[in-house]
């Protein structure tokens, strides 16, 4: 240690020797922590703006206001303090601390490459020529050091106890108002969780009509007995008015591989749009046949697959900045934009000529990137900016139960309020798919009871339509009638009709699963 501050004083006398090299190394270090406190100050920022702006309000961003507005105040005087004084303890461990980040992010942005450069090159330096030793007599540096250590750690419990106190305490409640059309979903196959058989008798048919529920069959492309199932509903809706739509799922978890080492390719999106192709023309040739009730639209999906879902919820989860941004970057630039479009439009063309309504169901980051209209993630899930203009009906998986297996708890209402808060903004018809009904055990055997109270489904629907949300559809009827007996579906049409407002409370996890996908927008310039 003492052979490397004998180092150091060297360097600095010889550096010091030459005033002009040493204001020139002087000013380089400024600019470098000028801009590491702009690149920092302008991710949180835009961020913060861009949640505003997307519809769910300031207070949601409340949390990270009060992590910003220190930080406005805190960098400009430790930088300050350099540029006077050559004070370089604090701007130190702030040039380590962005080095590191700069790291892991660049595997992202590669454009941070430059700014990890420069940052080492500050490091050293500043390492050889900053000031460390405090000013004045050693008692009063002492004191002051005491003081600001105190001040900073008191700026920053700020955070986590806001985000405590808006947790427990209701940030919003919205009143519910106008017509609403709530669907419930009917799997005919296992998707997230096991098929459970619900026959279309006449009784429930007759509930379904009185209590003004539409339908959704989710329909597997490769499974024979999904459709076979869908056959016999066909059938059964026939002699009824039930108004239904049809999702068709294509097997993208085989397509992808049980350990996919990205969330997406051009191959394996074209080879959903095929899949999707090939099983609108045999329900149209095929299931159609002789059936009067026809859909009133047909949904693709283009969700990810379970595997694909849980390797990005991983990353999220552990807050594994490099493996997260090794995925993304390796997941967006293996799906080529021209080819996924044309391969979009083929299916576009082919629904449009038989006459067909229809729509794409896709995951909620896409909501969160279409919000600067760029295509960065949402080529995950097959569409750019431009191909959901062409579509009629965009739905968004925010399927409550989904997130809260890989968040490993319940996120809580606060995810239906802020997406359907964003959706609002957009251009109708969109749809809500929010979570499954009941206590119900998922494929993986994990048992979901995020809706073992229907005052809590109802809660998040009364949120949905009090944001606007017109179109709501519900996983599912099996698990519904399952859990709650056969007067089930006159009991949620009766709560239903009877709430005034939905509540909501805050859930910082969904909100910085968001942050993460509009803080990569932030710096599209210099993804490179």
């Amino acid at each position: 240690m003492s052979q490397l501050l004998e180092a150091r004083r060297k360097v600095r006398r010889r550096i010091n020797s030459v005033p002009k090299y040493d204001l020139l190394l002087h000013r380089f270090i400024t600019v470098v922590l000028i801009i590491n406190m702009i690149l920092i100050l302008y991710a949180l920022i835009s961020v913060t703006l861009g949640m505003t702006l997307s519809g769910v309000g300031f207070i949601d961003s409340l949390p990270l206001a009060l992590y910003i507005l220190p930080m406005m105040v805190i960098l400009p005087l430790m930088i300050r303090a350099y540029y006077c004084g050559r004070t370089a303890a604090w701007n130190f461990v702030f040039l380590t601390i962005c080095t590191v980040f700069f790291s892991m992010l660049s595997l992202l942005v590669h454009g941070f490459i430059i700014c990890l450069v420069f940052n080492l090159i500050a490091v050293v330096l500043l390492f050889f020529m900053g000031r460390f030793r405090p000013k004045g007599k050693l008692r009063e540096a002492g004191k002051k050091v005491i003081a600001y250590f105190l001040l900073v750690n008191l700026l920053g419990l700020s955070f986590p106890i806001s985000i405590v106190v808006m947790g427990q305490t209701p940030i919003a409640s919205v009143p519910v108002d106008g017509p609403s059309q709530i669907q419930l979903s009917v799997p005919l196959a296992d998707f997230d969780f096991p098929y459970q058989n619900v026959d279309p008798t006449p009784q429930l048919l007759s509930d379904l009509l009185t209590n003004d529920f539409y339908l959704d069959f989710r329909v597997l492309e490769n499974d024979s007995s999904s459709w076979s199932r869908l056959r016999t509903w066909l059938l059964a809706l026939n002699e009824t008015d039930i108004s239904y739509s049809i999702t068709l799922t294509a097997d993208r978890g085989s397509l992808a591989g049980e350990n996919p080492q990205t969330l997406a390719t051009t191959e394996l999106i074209e080879n959903i749009y095929e899949s999707h192709r090939t099983a609108l023309w045999h329900l149209v040739d095929v299931e159609l046949d002789d059936v009067t009730n026809t859909p009133h639209f047909i949904l693709f999906d283009m969700t990810l697959s379970k595997q694909e879902w849980q390797e990005l919820m991983k990353r999220t989860r552990s807050l594994d900045l490099v493996g997260f941004g090794g995925l993304m970057r390796t997941s967006i630039f293996s799906v080529d934009k021209d080819r996924i479009e044309a391969a979009s439009l083929r299916l576009y063309s082919e629904a449009d000529s038989a006459d067909i309504q229809s729509g794409l169901l896709f995951e909620t980051f896409v909501v969160d990137d279409l919000l600067d209209g760029d295509s960065n993630a949402m080529k995950l899930c097959g569409v750019t900016p431009s191909l959901l203009q062409r579509w009629s009906y965009k739905s968004v998986s925010c399927s409550r139960s989904k997130f809260s297996f890989e968040m490993n708890g319940d996120v809580g209402e606060y995810l239906v309020h802020s997406y359907s808060s964003t959706v609002d903004g957009f251009t109708l018809p969109w749809i809500l798919r929010i979570g499954e009904v009941g206590n119900s055990t998922d494929v993986l055997g994990r048992t979901d009871d995020v809706y073992e109270d229907l005052d809590v489904l109802v809660n998040d629907i009364a949120l949905s339509l009090g944001n606007g949300v017109r179109r709501i559809t519900i996983d599912s009827l099996p698990s519904l009638l399952n859990a709650f007996g056969n007067n089930s579906l006159s009991t949620l049409r009766t709560a239903i009709d009877e709430v005034e407002h939905g509540v909501a409370t805050y859930t910082f996890r969904i909100y910085a699963f968001r942050a993460v996908f509009l803080a990569i927008d932030a710096f599209d310039l210099i993804m490179l």
